[in-house]
């Protein structure tokens, strides 16, 4: 940024050249290719515009001088002992702007001199006591005496001019220099790809970026004993060891900016007291944040493996879990389905059972209906007999018939009571007939010629009515048992001769 003070200080001066109407446009000679900057009236006023717009955007996009001197301050490893090797040697500064590594140099012991084309940057540099000239650097770099200083830099400056221009302060700092003294060469870094890409266009005075490797192959093809390439400005949180690097830091966190620290050839010893500071490494590059980027997608990358292992290994246990579980519940499932199907034949027969249930209380219901309305009948008739009996009994003619009645139930009571007393001495004499052969065949062969009185007494001893026993045999079902027993030897008296067991 320093260097636009610079650049627009040559602008203002090739532009005072040509004062003449036809001349419509003009170009700024330091820039390779004659760069378009502006179309000029004829009276000046489009350059005031383009001089305050330059004016305004280092305003802006400058840091302030604490952050600039902080930042410079990274170059003490190798200035320190170039101040022991030189005390109170000169440094030379290109485009030194607003003063600040001037003013490092100075407490570092350097008697520090400063050139820019911008009036403005070099009033802050009057103001704080430092020595600056207005003026083009380059030829005022040439001009100095060849082994006279011990330092030569230039900072943001080689990105705004020529390509050529650039090897010629390269070569002229050479022979400028001390014997190991330092070239130091601060510009923006192309390996930082966001800076590559976008915010190294955002200063329209830029030419081109310089990667680090031309820029350090300069150095050493113009005869520099050794060249060391520092990378400047990365993030501390980058720094911090093993931080982790994600697509974003790949992209923009390379250091922004470089230098290249260039030494003179010297004697051994003199140079031994830089090699600390040469072998030392600085910032970062994109190899190192795309290694740190693809460590940490690898250890990603594994850890997802692992993890995505513990789950199949879960999954598989899951798996064989639920399977097991899958069967038991079938097995039980089934067992379920047995025991549905059992309660379903259960209820089925419980249905039809209740439906015949509900068809035999119906019959029931009727034949309860019937019955209850027979037994409304037969307690109608009883009522109706017990009216009429007990108007029997209150009749006058049942009182008169008393005594009739009582002599009628005496002389069956009479009757039954010979019955029984003659059927008493047939048992007992049928009994001893059967006990006795002969007189059984005696008395078969009587009643055998006697069929009346065979069968008379047949129906005494069983109390029957007189019926002919050849038409319907008698049944002894319904005798007592002393009937039986009787009924039963004349049966079996009787069944030799005739086969009649009636």
């Amino acid at each position: 940024m320093k260097a636009l003070g610079c650049a627009r200080n040559a602008f203002t001066r090739d532009v005072n050249l040509i004062q003449e109407p036809r001349f419509s446009r003009c170009y700024l000679p330091v820039v390779d290719n004659f760069v378009d900057v502006a179309w000029l009236l004829d009276d000046g006023e489009e350059f005031v515009l383009v001089d305050s717009f330059y004016r305004a955007f280092e305003d802006q996009h400058r840091g302030s001088r604490e952050l600039i001197k902080s930042r410079l301050a990274k170059y003490r490893p190798f200035i320190a002992p170039l101040a022991r090797l030189y005390p109170g040697g000169k440094a030379f500064d290109l485009g030194c702007g607003r003063g600040e590594w001037l003013e490092l140099m100075g407490e570092s012991g350097f008697a520090a001199i400063g050139v820019d084309l911008d009036g403005d940057m070099l009033e802050a540099c009057r103001e704080r006591g430092l020595s600056v000239f207005q003026g083009d650097a380059i030829e005022y770099l040439a001009a100095l005496d060849a082994n006279s200083h011990a330092l030569v830099s230039a900072f943001h400056v080689v990105e705004h001019v020529s390509f050529e221009q650039v090897r010629r302060i390269v070569s002229e700092a050479l022979r400028v220099l001390k014997p190991g003294g330092l070239l130091i060469l601060e510009t923006p870094n192309p390996e930082n790809i966001v800076v590559a890409g976008c915010n190294f266009y955002l200063d329209p005075s830029h030419v081109r970026p310089i990667p680090s490797e031309l820029l350090s192959f300069v150095g050493e093809y113009a005869g520099f004993a050794r060249v060391k390439r520092i990378r400047l400005q990365e993030s501390p949180a980058l720094q911090e060891e093993g931080a982790r690097a994600h697509l974003m830091d790949v992209l923009g966190g390379v250091s922004p900016d470089y230098a290249i620290v260039a030494q003179k050839s010297c004697g051994e010893a003199d140079a031994a007291f830089f090699d600390a500071a040469f072998d030392a490494d600085y910032g970062l590059s994109l190899a190192e944040l795309a290694a740190r980027f693809e460590a940490g997608a690898t250890r990603a990358h594994e850890h997802a493996a692992e993890q995505i292992e513990q789950t199949r290994s879960e999954i598989g246990r899951l798996h064989q879990q639920t399977q097991s579980e899958i069967e038991r519940l079938h097995g039980e499932l089934g067992l379920t389905r047995e025991e549905v199907d059992g309660t379903r034949r259960e209820l089925m027969r419980a249905v039809d059972e209740l439906a015949q249930i509900r068809s035999d209380l119906g019959r029931v219901r009727g034949d309860l209906a019937q019955v209850t309305g027979e037994l409304r009948r037969v307690q109608d008739d009883a009522q109706h007999a017990a009216e009429r009996l007990q108007a029997v009994y209150g009749s006058t003619s049942w009182r008169v018939t008393a005594p009739m009645r009582s002599a009628v139930t005496f002389a069956r009571g009479a009757k039954a009571t010979c019955k029984s007393g003659v059927r008493r001495v047939l048992f007992r004499s049928v009994a001893y007939v059967n006990r006795n052969p002969r007189l059984r065949r005696l008395a078969v062969r009587a009643l055998g010629a006697m069929p009346g009185v065979k069968q008379r007494l047949v129906r005494i001893i069983v109390g029957a009515p007189a019926q002919s026993m050849q038409r319907k045999p008698i049944d002894d079902d319904g005798l007592t048992p002393r009937a039986r027993e009787a009924y039963m030897a004349i049966k079996s008296a009787f069944a030799p001769d005739h086969g009649d067991t009636e």
